[in-house]
């Protein structure tokens, strides 16, 4: 007669959190320096859980969070502010770049024609 094997206790542990939903005991915990991922938003006796800045607004005599399209292109306008300010800084020190090479092609081309080097003070 072949006898049943049944996996030890631990490892059936395991499966049944797994499977119930629990999060198991090594899973990341959110850290106290981060905000919270959503909050929740009280309108009219309304309650919304949101990031903490999704907008609630009434329109139409609703009242709840903005659309998706509508947030996600508010988040996607001010990154291309970001960039575009990024970018303005890069251009700015980009230029300020080739004025400094330009001095110094001008300043070893005065020490080859002008003969002495000048002397520290």
């Amino acid at each position: 007669m072949k006898q049943r094997r049944y996996p030890k206790l631990p490892a059936l542990a395991f499966l049944v959190t797994a499977f119930m939903g629990a999060a198991p005991v090594w899973a990341e915990t959110p850290s106290a320096k981060e905000p919270p991922a959503t909050v929740r938003k009280t309108e009219e006796g309304l309650h919304f859980d949101v990031p903490p800045d999704w907008p609630i607004e009434k329109r139409g005599g609703v009242i709840g969070p903005i659309p998706i399209e509508e947030y996600l292109g508010r988040k996607f306008q001010a990154l291309t502010s970001q960039l575009q300010a990024l970018e303005q800084r890069f251009n700015g020190f980009d230029v300020r770049l080739r004025v400094m090479e330009e001095e110094m092609k001008k300043q070893k081309q005065g020490l080859r024609s002008g003969g002495e080097p000048a002397q520290p003070e």
